[in-house]
Parts: structure tokens; sequence; C-alpha cells
């Protein structure tokens, strides 16, 4: 049988206001020809769909779109479950549209989809909690799927974080989750194809700073996966990367788009897995070209600013800019350098006398609040801050001062 994973598309998503629709429309044409050159016969989305729990109309045209594109008909099975960015009732209700079209979605733990044949010949043979058990045209094949979206306590109706210390949440979590898939093991057979898909974060893995941490970060140990599938397919890290010390071959895709410019060298790229059952699954990624390059540059004065920025390569790209200088740009130094590119995110100066050694941050804790207010926002912006809002700062520090010195004698007097 052969499967794709990916994950991660938080359709929706925004880029300091710029949307990102239309590199994510590129990416589900993409997508769309990848599964039809491959020959795939089963999709694995493992969660984070849309980038909140109420996307826009837009996003959500194109998260049908690509149903209706992957699934080629009700010829290609897709198993969906939902993230922590997702809403688990939003991605259930779909379900009896779904099912026609050979469309598994899942939205809370344990969930059980009913029985049932899509017209194309996708079949649900067997359900249970948590796990489906299909039949896909042109595979002699059957395979089991355990699905796990988002485990948080809510979602799980138990709670961890009473606990008495951090240590104890964690183990207590990753004891749940490992429960679980302890289901899975007994559920898969030695006849089928095994699979386990979940959207969660496992401990020692690589993360970036578009993963926006909803619900908390409780984390799995490697050891608690299923020992009996055959690959993990999982959602949660933008990072494609696989995952160590698992039972078996366990890998993150990652997100098909760079979303922060931590992640602004990361080759994005979707899994293919082939595998049958008894066998070790064969694994290769392959790499997207979809959506724009994210650069982060640092110039030592603007006029090489403005070279990198005319350069053809960069061009298509969204730019974090760094400028040396030793004082605020001008309004019309940043308005010039964006109307160069208009790809430009942020325009931030870098001011030597604000290097981080211990001497320098011994002289700024020296200066009055106002003046480390306005070199934050000069670094920050590129520009002086407005008298007004100094002003405003000012008046909100003082009332901050003033509460506190209230309620401390308050305290005392109690």
């Amino acid at each position: 049988m052969r499967i794709l994973h990916t994950s991660d598309w938080h359709l929706g998503r925004n880029l300091e206001g710029r949307s990102r629709l239309p590199e994510q429309e590129q990416f589900i044409a993409e997508l769309t020809d990848i599964v039809t050159k491959e020959d795939i016969q089963l999709v694995l989305v493992a969660g984070d769909i849309f980038d909140t729990y109420n996307p826009s109309a837009e996003a959500e045209n194109l998260f049908y779109d690509a149903l209706e594109r992957l699934s080629d008909g009700g010829k290609r099975a897709l198993v969906i479950i939902a993230g922590n960015h997702d809403s688990p009732d939003r991605l259930h209700a779909a379900n009896p549209l779904a099912l026609k079209h050979g469309i598994s979605l899942l939205g809370f733990p344990r969930e059980q989809l009913p029985i049932g044949t899509a017209p194309r010949g996708i079949q649900r043979v067997n359900t249970g909690p948590g796990w489906l058990e299909l039949t896909v045209p042109g595979s002699n094949e059957r395979t089991i799927i355990y699905a796990l979206p988002y485990p948080s306590e809510s979602r799980l109706n138990e709670v961890f974080t009473e606990k008495l210390d951090d240590d104890s949440q964690q183990v207590a979590y990753s004891e749940r989750v490992g429960q679980l898939f302890l289901e899975a093991d007994q559920i898969f057979r030695p006849d089928t194809v095994n699979l386990a898909m979940a959207h969660l974060f496992i401990r020692g893995g690589l993360e970036s700073e578009s993963e926006r941490q909803l619900g908390g970060a409780l984390a799995v140990t490697p050891p608690m996966m299923p020992k009996q599938a055959q690959y993990i397919a999982l959602g949660h890290l933008h990072r494609p990367q696989g995952v160590n010390h698992t039972p078996q071959t366990c890998r993150y895709s990652g997100s098909p788009l760079s979303y922060s410019f931590s992640e602004a060298d990361q080759q994005k790229e979707v899994v293919v897995v082939n595998v049958i059952p008894g066998r070790d699954a064969q694994v290769h990624s392959i790499n997207l070209s979809c959506g724009k390059a994210l650069k982060r540059w640092r110039a030592n004065n603007i006029g090489e600013a403005r070279l990198w920025l005319g350069e053809s390569k960069n061009l298509e790209s969204w730019v974090e800019l760094e400028i040396m200088a030793d004082q605020p740009l001008e309004g019309s130094e940043l308005a010039e350098l964006r109307k160069a590119h208009s790809g430009i995110i942020t325009i931030r100066p870098i001011f030597p006398e604000l290097d981080n050694d211990d001497s320098t941050l011994g002289r700024l804790s020296e200066l009055p609040l106002v003046d480390r207010f306005k070199l934050f926002f000069e670094r920050e912006r590129g520009i002086a801050p407005p008298e007004a809002l100094v002003d405003f700062f000012l008046e909100m520090a003082n009332r901050q001062e003033s509460d506190k010195e209230v309620n401390q004698e308050s305290g005392a007097r109690s």
C-alpha cells in the first residue's frame, strides 16, 4: 500500500498580516500532483489543518477543495485528524458527507466512526474507539489506522495539571497517551498494514518559533509510541524530522510552508510510505517547491540593503531585514526600502551600543525607564517613537507603580 503523510497546513495563517493563502493554494496543487505521480492510495493528514478554531471562509473553501482533489472523487482514501489549532467539532461535523468520498475525519481521541462504503470502492470494513480498518482501490491489502487527534486534557476529559510538580504532570500525561497506544497494539494484526497517526509533541523533537502551544506543552516520551505500528505519522512540529528511540519508524512530516523566520533554512517536504503486512515500511521524502522563501539578512548599511533587496534571487521572498546603524532610520528611508521590495516584513536597525554583552546591559540598566523604552522602540521599529506614544507609556508605567504602592500599603495594614 502506498501512503502519503502530511500535516500542519495551517490554512488561513498569515505572516505579520500578509496573507499566505496564495502560497497554500500552490501547496494543494503541488500535493495533488504528487499523489497522482506517486500512485498514492491513502493520504494521512496529521492535524492542524486550519490555523484557528474559526477559520475564514477562504480557508475553509481551500480545505474542501483540497479534499475533493486529493480524494479524486472517492478513488483515494483520506484520514484526517484534528490538531491543537483545529476545532474537533467543526472537523467531525463534515463526516456524513466525507464518507461518500472515502474521507475519514476524526476530531476527538477514541472517536468511533461508522462502518460504510464509498461509491468508488473505499470501505470502512470495521471501526472502533480511535481506529478504523480500510480497504482501498488498487491495493490487495487492508490497513488498520489508529488515529489520535490532539490529546489535550479537555479532549481526553482528564486532568494532569493538578499534580504537585511539572515532572509528575509530564509522567502522568505520557503514561496516559501510552495507554491509548497500547490499545492500538492490541488492535493491529499480522495480515494488515498497521499505521498510527497522532498530533502531539514527542520529547526531544526540534521545535520552531511558529508552533504556538495551545493548551499547554505536555510531552510524550518516545517509548510510549505503539510497538506494532509499521509507520507512525505525526503532526505538530513544523520542522520535518524523524523521531529517535521509538519502537517503529516515526516521523513528523512538518508544515508545507515556513511559518516563521526560524524556519528560514528548512526544506519542506511530504513523506511517502510503501508498506505491506509483516514487513518494515519503506519511507522516503519528497521536497516541496511551493511558497515563498523566508530570508533573514543583516546589512552593514542602508546602501548594502538596497543592493541585496534588488537582487533577482531575493525578489520573490519574505524578508526580515536588519541594518547596522548608529541612529534610528528616517521614515523616508524605511519607505524607500519597502517600495523597493514588497515582501519586507520587518526592518530592524542594529545599534552597536545594544550588543548583549554584560557591560552594555549594565549601562542600559542605569538609563531612565523612558530612555530604555525609546531605545527598545527604535530597535524594533527602526524609527523614534512618537511623542504621544512615549507620553502614554509613561502614564501607564506611573499608573502601574501607583497601583503597586497602594497594594503594598493595603497588605501592610492587613
